[in-house]
């Protein structure tokens, strides 16, 4: 604080470093010290509500990016099903080109139409295999009630081929690693030789 001319006081703007003329005449210390006090208790309070909107605009953009995962692995599972269910519907036509393929006619036909054929469900297996299909279900494989479906139950005198697929019936599917359709399968089980 300056004293002018005419003994009148002034008081500087820290923020603007202009001069400000105080309203009243006399200015003690203990005014300066309450203004001070005052002043300290508004920049905590500043301070305060600043913190406060900083961790609620922290929390609201944490949220965002959980939302976003969120809505992100929804839209990949949705996906996943609706291929699952469109692959699902056209197992049987795998499923009749695989029979068609096993019998022991199959080889008794003109070899270029048998051919064409087996070009046919080799690109199906291909177009199916690019979107996630994975196919399993061969004999040796430990049975797994997670993916197999026991058809029927045949005994075996090996302890090795004791709870694994002996036969399998109609070969299982995966998609991305969900189950499509379970294996049906002929599970070997130990005889009790008692």
């Amino acid at each position: 604080m300056k004293k002018g001319a005419e003994n009148e006081e002034i008081s500087i703007d820290f923020e603007t470093g202009d001069e400000i003329e105080l309203e009243t005449e006399e200015v003690t210390n203990a005014a300066l010290k309450d203004k001070l006090k005052a002043l300290r208790a508004e920049l905590r309070e500043a301070q305060h509500e600043r913190d406060e909107n900083l961790a609620g605009w922290q929390r609201s953009k944490a949220d965002l990016v959980n939302f976003r995962k969120t809505v992100a692995e929804d839209r990949e599972r949705n996906e996943s099903r609706i291929k699952g269910s469109i692959i699902e519907k056209l197992l049987p036509a795998l499923d009749t080109f695989e029979a068609a393929m096993q019998e022991k006619s199959w080889h008794d036909v003109d070899e270029n139409w048998r051919q064409g054929v087996e070009r046919i469900a080799s690109q199906f297996h291909q177009a199916l295999k690019s979107e996630g299909l994975e196919r399993f279900g061969a004999p040796g494989e430990a049975f797994d009630p997670n993916v197999h479906e026991c058809m029927s139950i045949v005994p075996t005198e090996k302890k090795k081929e004791d709870h694994t697929v002996a036969q399998v019936f109609q070969q299982g599917y995966t998609i991305n690693g969900e189950l499509v359709r379970p294996a049906k399968v002929v599970v070997a089980q130990l005889q009790d030789k008692t």
